[in-house]
């Protein structure tokens, strides 16, 4: 199993834990969701396309954990950017009608140009809110593996200047392969609780909803100990 080294080791395996958890939980009830057309309004074919991208959401993260922890982040990254393009794929085709038809209907749509047109409609911003933006840690993170960023993605590389020359990233990793391990462990956790939230709840699983407090709780400590 792979762990952290750096700072507050313990509390960010604890939380690495709850995160494999929360996957856990939260595949099986958006599935279930996906999958009754007694909580669920779909056509056959609008159902199929749901349930398809939000199985990739949730392979992809079960991949990045598991590569994680065969200390294969290079691979882990590259799965969880997979994923994150699934979860906004997700959220387009499901707050929009005519995203899905093109998207069934036709080759020419574009995510991209479905995000773009979404923000020059929703004109609402509050400066007290924050704001996660899946779109940005993805284009970020795809930098990141695509060594657009070469600085970090280059000296994430190294241990004590020496370049690990063998398949993963070696028994120990360097500090700054333990940072980005660490922001993308919390961006994927930010990223799928947003996700689950395209899923009304409202009492149908309070199992997961007190999980959620509970995770969230541990976030929360997280931003304490790290900002």
């Amino acid at each position: 199993m792979f762990e952290f080294t750096i700072c507050e080791a313990g509390f960010l395996n604890e939380f690495m834990e709850k995160i494999r958890a929360y996957i856990n939980k939260t595949y099986k009830f958006t599935m279930n969701y996906l999958a009754s057309p007694v909580v669920t309004d779909y056509q056959d074919n609008e159902r199929l396309v749901l349930i398809s991208v939000n199985k990739s959401v949730y392979q992809n993260l079960y991949s990045f954990m598991h590569l994680n922890d065969s200390n294969m982040q290079y691979a882990a990254f590259a799965c969880l950017e997979n994923a994150l393009y699934a979860i906004r794929l997700y959220y387009a085709l499901c707050t929009s009608p005519d995203n899905m038809h093109t998207y069934i209907t036709s080759r020419d749509f574009s995510l991209e140009e479905s995000e773009k047109k979404e923000a020059d409609e929703d004109k609402e911003y509050s400066e007290n809110e924050e704001h996660f933006s899946i779109k940005a840690f993805c284009e970020s993170l795809h930098e990141f593996n695509t060594f657009v960023l070469k600085s970090p993605a280059i000296s994430s590389q190294l241990m004590n200047n020496n370049l690990f020359l063998g398949l993963s990233c070696g028994k120990e990793l360097s500090e700054e392969l333990q940072n980005e391990v660490r922001k993308n462990l919390v961006g994927a956790y930010m990223s799928l609780s947003k996700h689950t939230k395209m899923f009304f709840n409202g009492g149908l699983d309070e199992e997961l909803e007190d999980f959620e407090e509970e995770i969230d709780e541990m976030f929360r400590d997280y931003v304490k100990k790290f900002s």
